[in-house]
């Protein structure tokens, strides 16, 4: 059945694009769409390197004629209108912006256009003379196939580290002169809190395996099991009620369409949804970072703030997900890895015993590995796109 849909998808995309192609041969002189840059992340939100880069580009550049494209229900939508025209995600405006746009940046590979799938896999068909800007949704650690040069069609792939610029370079295919070691646009926003706000944040990644589930097979499921066992665990409550502390728990942008499946007896502990929570606040307020295999964690160390990873199927996951790259969490890690709800609460007594200071072994591989310190990302990447 979905199949069938993506297909009718698909077939409706195609046409209007032929459509958009022949009006803007009737409008190519419309000031609207005159050196066109288009800004995006996946067309549903702005809370990415795209609202990032967007916010740099109206403040530091209104003469550049840009757009950010967003869906009209998008909660993000409020946050991103002050700073310039929203074009609504999938509208005929939003196709014709796409085939006139000068620059296309965004996010996530095909992000800025009216449907990721179909040009990720067709967008060949639509050959144009635009700049297609690859912001990055984090740091990549592992081989991620998709990434690859023959399965994307862009002109700037931005890298944030050395160790990840050097096994891109190597292992992806990409011609000299498209990757860019500029930094994440949203780094420059990251700052570290003065003083404790007395918050963890959990925020594990979700499984490739789970993309098919309904429902009921979602909370049978051992992701779903382990994880709803540590937010009712007693030594987790008995933790957070000697050091004062609450747990916000919120798991990857795929899994909160289960949401409903988790739920916790703790009131120190709170399950947040992505409506009406930003994941760049929750990283900044709060002073220790549970993950699994998240990259967000490198947003954190970024912070210097300390961390903790909970693998319990550290096998199962490589054997169901992505294939490890360069990043191994045990020699090149920013925290312990552990393998039980015991471990992780042990690890979170430590560091709350070391007044949140990260272990020293865990420091120095945060401060030797990012290529930047400062708040310059979003001017680099547009100084690059402008080279382009």
């Amino acid at each position: 059945m979905y199949k069938v849909k993506r297909l009718f998808i698909y077939i409706k995309v195609f046409f209007v694009t032929v459509a958009a192609e022949i009006v803007s041969l009737f409008v190519k002189g419309d000031p609207r769409y005159k050196d066109l840059w288009i800004v995006s992340e996946r067309g549903i939100d702005a809370r990415d390197n795209g609202y990032h880069f967007f916010k740099y580009l109206r403040n530091a550049h209104p003469e550049i004629n840009s757009v950010y494209i967003i869906s009209k229900d998008s909660p993000d939508r409020k946050k991103v209108e002050p700073l310039g025209e929203l074009v609504e995600y999938g509208s005929f405006r939003h196709y014709l912006c796409f085939v006139l746009a000068r620059y296309k940046v965004s996010t996530h590979i095909e992000g800025y256009s009216p449907d990721i799938l179909f040009f990720h896999k067709f967008g060949k068909l639509f050959p144009d003379k635009a700049k297609k800007v690859f912001l990055q949704h984090g740091i990549i650690k592992d081989d991620l196939a998709f990434c690859h040069a023959e399965n994307t069609n862009i002109d700037m792939f931005v890298c944030s580290a050395v160790p990840e610029y050097e096994y891109i370079d190597r292992n992806f295919g990409y011609k000299p002169g498209i990757l860019k070691l500029t930094g994440l646009c949203r780094y420059d926003n990251l700052r570290k809190n003065e003083r404790p706000v007395r918050k963890i944040l959990f925020m594990p990644t979700w499984r490739w395996a789970l993309r098919t589930c309904n429902r009921s097979t979602f909370a049978q499921s051992d992701y779903c099991k382990k994880y709803n066992s540590f937010l009712n665990s007693n030594r987790l409550l008995e933790l957070l009620e000697e050091y004062d502390y609450e747990l916000v728990f919120y798991p990857h942008y795929e899994v909160h369409r289960f949401l409903d499946c988790f739920s916790t007896d703790n009131a120190r502990v709170s399950i947040a949804d992505f409506k009406n929570n930003d994941v760049q606040e929750l990283l900044i307020n709060s002073d220790i970072l549970i993950t699994d295999y998240s990259s967000v964690f490198f947003d954190y160390a970024y912070m210097r703030k300390p961390m903790v990873f909970f693998q319990y199927d550290e096998e199962g996951f490589r054997q169901g997900h992505y294939k490890q790259g360069y990043f191994d969490y045990r020699r090149d890690g920013f925290g312990d890895v552990v393998e039980t709800e015991d471990d992780v609460i042990d690890s979170i007594k430590h560091i709350l015993q070391n007044d949140l200071k990260p272990d020293q072994v865990y420091l120095d591989r945060m401060n030797s590995f990012f290529k930047f310190d400062d708040a310059e990302n979003s001017r680099r990447n547009f100084e690059e796109i402008c080279k382009l």
